[in-house]
């Protein structure tokens, strides 16, 4: 899906003006947002995802906070109390997040660890904006992390299907469509 995460970062990359401060959570979709967010510089920019710390270490005019905790390889973050503890002591303007899966208007992941620590994100900010490929609807995950309508804006590629859009949009949450190239 790396042409829908494009289109996706690039959408979000417009809703971002300098001076802010955000979290990015540990996604691959808001990872390809992270490589975008020098265009947009000065800004603060939070997360517990190893990738997107590597994309953004060094680059002029990002001020880079890693939330630390326990690694966990198989989400290349840092997750857990100690993570928790660390987003708690911190307000962003915007969290720019994705999730495994959307199943009858919630949003899901795999691990327990990772909810707590995206409940945590959300709490920290002013904005959520939830960027989701067009396949996350078709997939489950195990554990609830929040309803689709505890995000502002979510963000989709044209990919998704029109019963979909329909649900999304007649939840009340505000939804932008782009399209992919």
């Amino acid at each position: 899906m790396t042409s829908e995460k494009s289109a996706l970062a690039r959408a979000a990359l417009g809703l971002v003006k300098p001076g802010q401060s955000l979290i990015v959570d540990d996604s691959t979709t808001a990872l390809a947002l992270a490589g975008l967010l020098s265009q947009r510089a000065p800004l603060t920019v939070i997360t517990n995802f190893v990738p997107v710390i590597q994309v953004l270490a060094g680059s002029p005019g990002i001020e880079l906070i890693s939330l630390g905790g326990a690694y966990y390889p198989a989400y290349d973050a840092f997750l857990g109390i100690r993570t928790i503890d660390a987003v708690n002591s911190l307000r962003a303007d915007t969290l720019f997040a994705s999730t495994t899966a959307i199943t009858r208007g919630h949003c899901y992941h795999q691990s327990q660890e990772t909810v707590g620590v995206k409940r945590a994100l959300m709490e920290a900010c002013d904005r959520k904006i939830l960027l989701v490929d067009h396949t996350k609807f078709q997939r489950r995950g195990l554990y609830q992390l929040a309803p689709v309508t505890a995000f502002d804006l979510v963000i989709v590629d044209a990919g998704i299907s029109a019963s979909e859009l329909d649900t999304l949009q007649a939840s009340g949450v505000e939804v932008l469509v782009v399209g992919v190239e």
